[in-house]
């Protein structure tokens, strides 16, 4: 009788094995399919971090280079913060709505592949960056708005545009400086 209940009890181990090996299994591939999921969204911060430092020295060069043509921002105000993406309908100056009149110059693609009426600038020489698909641009757009209480200001946009280790990791910041008698 005794051999009779390990005849039977044979078989059950061998089932219990399997089914413990495919927990493990499944247990493995979750484990490798979560590892490489956070490799990706790594990866993807890293782009997207760079594409942020290219565009803020893009913004910065461009800065600069106002700074030179009016001679000091010291005379200037910072109006607007970064991170803007507004889309222009300026077609026609309309004194009446400033918004209406916001530089469009930006928002047009070949100006910023070189093939447009008013090309960004791209950053060259020591101002390049290391290990993006294309060099940080900038461009600097003057905002005709109208006077305010008889003052005279000139406002400038600035709008630079970064890219990352991959072309799809795309940065644009954008300012509004304004400049003149306040």
């Amino acid at each position: 009788m005794r051999n009779n209940f390990r005849a039977k009890q044979a078989g059950f181990v061998l089932a219990i094995s399997m089914i413990f090996l495919i927990v493990m299994t499944m247990l493995a591939v979750t484990a490798i399919k979560k590892a490489t999921m956070d490799e990706k969204v790594t990866g993807n911060l890293r782009a997207h971090d760079l594409a942020f430092h290219a565009a803020e020295k893009a913004l910065r060069f461009c800065e600069s280079n106002l700074e030179l043509a009016v001679g000091s921002l010291k005379m200037c105000q910072l109006r607007v913060g970064s991170t803007i993406i507004v889309a222009p309908s300026t077609k026609q100056a309309d004194m009446t709505d400033v918004t209406k009149n916001f530089p469009d110059q930006w928002n047009n693609p070949l100006n910023w592949k070189g093939g447009g009426p008013h090309n960004a600038t791209t950053l060259v020489g020591v101002n390049m960056i290391a290990n993006v698909v294309a060099q940080p641009q900038c461009m600097i757009e003057r905002w005709e708005m109208p006077n305010e209480r008889g003052r005279d200001f000139y406002p400038y946009v600035i709008t630079a545009r970064g890219v990352g280790s991959v072309d799809t990791a795309v940065v644009w910041l954008q300012e509004v400086i304004r400049c003149g008698n306040n």
